[in-house]
Parts: C-alpha cells; structure tokens; sequence
C-alpha cells in the first residue's frame, strides 16, 4: 500500500507545497488562473489580507471532482505507446 503525505491545510499560492499536484508554484499558479471561477465556486481559494490561499480540504474534494474528466489518460494519443522507428519503417508503404 502506497502512503501518500496528507495535504496541508492551507497554502499560500506562492509557496506550494512539492506534494502536492501540480508539484511546482509555477504550475500551481497556473492551474489556479485557469481554474479560477470553478475553484471560487468550489470553496477552495480564499484570501488571507493580499495574498490567495487554497484551503486544503476543499482542494482534495475538487480534484476528486475532476478526476472523471481524465477516466480516458491512457487513451489520449500522447500517452499511447509509440513504434519503434525501426518498425515502422519494415511496414509496406502503399503508394499513391
């Protein structure tokens, strides 16, 4: 059984925690400007005087909301597995 680390509960989005998806602040900060309205509604952004905050718990309920739109990961043609440059090129080539 993998254990993962708890999430905190609260952060500052200019110091995102490395546990913690998207890993990075960078990319914190960018999940949080392209998810702004939907993190608002969802309870999970607050702020705290000038500075915005993600409210752990809520943010591990909306990524468990959000996990149906990622059911087909493997599937999305990044993540297929590629042919060797080698087999493709023993596939007959029709031509045209």
């Amino acid at each position: 059984m993998k254990v993962h680390p708890l999430l905190p509960h609260s952060w500052a989005i200019e110091k995102w925690p490395e546990h913690v998806f998207p890993h990075t602040t960078d990319r914190g900060r960018y999940l949080v400007r392209m998810n702004r309205r939907e993190l608002e509604a969802a309870g999970v952004l607050t702020r705290v005087g000038r500075q915005l905050v993600v409210l752990g718990a809520e943010y591990s309920r909306w990524l468990q909301s959000r996990k149906v739109k990622v059911a087909d990961y493997p599937e999305i043609a990044a993540n297929r597995l590629q042919q060797p440059a080698a087999a493709r090129a023993a596939e007959p080539v029709e031509a045209v």
